[in-house]
């Protein structure tokens, strides 16, 4: 319901852009999204946990750009940074779930600059963003049990597409300033 997508290709990967649309989700889908966010924020740590240990487990090049990349196990769990990330991650998701009548006022600038963050970590690629889709829906699933019914996937995967878009578009940005900059550097050598 307005909500407009668009394919874009980068580095040889698609990947799914949906429009500055307001209308992205129904009210309905609010109301899932808002009902079904409850039992998965009462333990924000533990689920973003599971969420980065399995992106790790599907792509393991993800893990070695973390302090805690030769960790495992219990350590791993009980790492600070990590368990701290996890958190922060979930925040993120937590506004999401906040502001899903105002997208593009209040979550899109944070995760535009989320996005871009992600160009400071040497080895970091875009499509390492693709892993967190798949990841969220498997704890989603795993953590709602028998409420994790199509609509509530559906609605949950139009979230994390946007998400993951606006971060996109915020590391592509950065990527792209940085690029500028330079270019910029190296015409002034020259001259």
């Amino acid at each position: 319901m307005g909500c407009s997508v668009s394919t874009s290709t980068e580095n040889g990967k698609n990947f799914v852009q949906l429009s500055d649309s307001v209308d992205i989700f129904t009210e309905r889908q609010r109301r899932i999204v808002r009902k079904t966010w409850r039992p998965l924020a009462n333990d924000m740590t533990g689920n973003g946990t599971k969420v980065f240990l399995h992106i790790f487990e599907m792509n393991p090049k993800v893990k070695q750009l973390f302090p805690c990349r030769d960790k495992t196990g219990e350590e791993l769990l009980k790492d600070l940074n990590f368990k701290g990330h996890a958190s922060r991650f979930m925040q993120s998701v937590g506004a999401a779930v906040d502001n899903l009548d105002n997208l593009e006022t209040s979550l899109a600038p944070l995760l535009m600059n989320l996005g871009k963050s992600h160009n400071h970590f040497s080895g970091f690629e875009l499509n390492y963003f693709d892993s967190f889709t798949g990841a969220m829906l498997h704890v989603w699933e795993l953590e709602l049990q028998d409420r994790f019914t199509p609509e509530v996937m559906e609605a949950w995967k139009l979230v994390f597409d946007y998400m993951m878009g606006k971060m996109k578009d915020g590391y592509i940005t950065r990527r792209d300033e940085k690029l500028n900059e330079t270019n910029e550097q190296k015409n002034k050598i020259i001259v």
